[in-house]
């Protein structure tokens, strides 16, 4: 068998060569802080086990067939586990997965494989938008101009070994997606995930802007990747026909996770719930196969960990006690953790144009305080299509209050050390929030006029940001080429955000309009970066970085 991380690695650049079946593709140009990534383009497809499906997709058409489509791969209950899920037709009603340890992938010899039997539900729509299906509480949506009957399928594996490669094929006899996948890394010394939001795919067309970003994303990321993380939005639920409701939106879905199967089939990929997954009832549920701690009809949460990282996953769209109780408890149990990392859609902190809405401001007073009581590291957030990186929010310090004020609650003045060329914040006590760019085709889309705060600048230089924390309809304005807010609303400090109508107006980090953006997210076990960047095209351009060291 071959080294493991051989495999993942030669695969990861294999396929990030083939973004459209070609033996070589022109090379991004990629620009860091301090390096570039380059790679050859001699490659051959046939030299390697590309995750592949034994038939075509059919991206253009919103339908499912007796063919898998949808296909997702997701840690079950923690990373010696995966869940595999996907849709057909009614008609289809096996649910089959057959593993093997091989790193062949599609190549491998599945005769003696293992077989797990999984689980089919038929999902039922009827003409009013209800959906319904066994284990599911009846949920209502929009209404469709028919019945729709769809089959979910789901099937999991846990207990894998460390540093193992797999083999798997999943579907039935009407067609199999094949792929290989290796069991955390034997010696690892890093986590790295590409981080991404509010891809919101529609048409092919948007789907193609979706799959670029995530390509290069990909790309960036190297060879050690370990998991995608998706902070919601997967689809669009704008309506274009009469037809256009809950089934053709959970087909939108479906059809994201079909155009980049190339790219993310070796990797789980983990995500939360947006607030257009609801407009499709128990979407995120049904796209994704894992142990879920609870959910509802507009998402799901869960956690889970990676050696000295703890990641919780939320939903935003129903902050319960249900919820509550359980973020706290969990926490509480990860408390030896090295970093602690929040994922959800709906910001608590952010410059966009959602954040003078009840829904923010119910977060902001009901999860915030635990963040920071908890002591999570980072949260990362989605929702307002812009990109927003605070300071740390002081752990132990009131989230949502009008009685602190900045110096109590941010902390200002963080001890920073350049080690290895990169200049870390060092052991800062606090949370910090970043919020990334679209990944799709709403990249620089702004539901409003937008939210602007005051720049804060120190000779010169521009130090932070402060967005109002209250929430009301009342816009901001510009005085002298100066953002200035409200005088009755108390400010947050972020050290460097870009709004939405900055990327209306053109992305200051590559000057076009169309940029979507992505985030690379690493940790060791002293250090956290993450690091965001740009896509015009076939360019990709570092865009802002966040870097913290501890060493006590």
């Amino acid at each position: 068998m071959k080294h493991n991380k051989n495999f993942l690695s030669s695969t990861i650049l294999v396929l990030c060569l083939f973004a459209v079946g070609s033996s070589s593709q022109k090379e991004d140009n990629i620009e860091q802080k301090n390096d570039t990534n380059e790679t050859s383009n001699d490659i051959q497809e046939e030299s390697y086990n590309i995750v592949r499906p034994d038939y075509i997709p059919d991206y253009d058409n919103y339908d499912v067939s007796e063919k898998p489509t949808g296909f997702n791969m997701t840690y079950y209950s923690d990373i010696y586990s995966r869940g595999f899920s996907w849709l057909t037709n009614e008609e289809v009603d096996i649910t089959e997965l057959y593993l093997v340890k091989s790193d062949k992938g599609a190549d491998a010899d599945f005769s003696n494989a293992e077989k797990i039997t999984g689980k089919s539900v038929k999902l039922s729509y009827d003409t009013s938008g209800n959906i319904t299906a066994d284990g599911l509480t009846s949920a209502k949506g929009s209404g469709n101009s028919k019945e729709f009957k769809i089959m979910s399928h789901k099937v999991h594996v846990e207990n894998l070994e460390k540093g193992k490669a797999y083999s798997y094929k999943a579907g039935s006899e009407k067609g199999y997606y094949y792929g290989a996948f290796v069991v955390e890394k034997e010696n690892p010394n890093s986590v790295t995930a590409i981080h991404m939001s509010d891809a919101q795919t529609k048409d092919l067309s948007k789907h193609n802007i979706w799959r670029n970003t995530v390509a290069k994303a990909v790309k960036t990321a190297g060879n050690d990747l370990d998991m995608i993380i998706h902070n919601g939005d997967q689809f669009d639920q704008n309506n274009t026909s009469g037809n256009d409701k809950e089934p053709f939106r959970l087909f939108r879905y479906a059809k994201a996770l079909d155009v980049i199967q190339d790219y993310k089939f070796n990797v789980p990929y983990m995500t939360s719930s947006g607030n257009h997954e609801p407009s499709s009832p128990y979407s995120h549920y049904i796209m994704s196969d894992i142990n879920y701690a609870g959910y509802d009809y507009k998402g799901a949460y869960y956690s889970y960990d990676y050696n000295y990282a703890h990641f919780v996953v939320l939903n935003s769209n129903t902050i319960d006690d249900a919820q509550i109780n359980w973020l706290k408890d969990d926490l509480s149990k990860a408390s030896n953790a090295k970093w602690k990392i929040v994922t959800m859609h709906i910001s608590p902190y952010s410059t966009g144009d959602h954040s003078n809405k009840s829904e923010n401001q119910n977060i902001v007073e009901k999860l915030t305080p635990i963040f920071s009581e908890k002591h999570v590291d980072l949260v990362l957030q989605a929702h307002d299509h812009i990109y927003n990186k605070t300071l740390p929010y002081k752990w132990d310090a009131a989230g949502y209050t009008t009685t602190y004020n900045n110096n109590e609650v941010v902390n200002f003045n963080v001890s920073q050390e350049t080690k290895d060329n990169v200049l870390y914040d060092v052991n800062p006590e606090g949370t910090y929030y970043v919020t990334t760019g679209a990944a799709g085709h709403r990249n620089g889309a702004s539901e409003s006029d937008g939210i602007w705060a005051e720049v804060v600048t120190e000779n010169g230089e521009i130090k932070g940001l402060n967005p109002s924390k209250t929430f009301t309809t009342n816009k901001y304005k510009i005085e002298v080429g100066k953002l200035t807010q409200s005088n009755k609303y108390e400010s947050y400090t972020f050290s460097s955000y870009t709004s939405s109508q900055d990327y209306k107006a053109g992305d200051p980090a590559t000057g076009n309009v169309n940029a979507t953006m992505f985030g690379v997210l690493n940790l060791t076990e002293d250090t956290l970066s993450y690091h965001a960047y740009t896509v015009n095209g076939e360019t990709v351009k570092l865009f802002d970085t966040l870097d913290v060291l501890k060493n006590n």
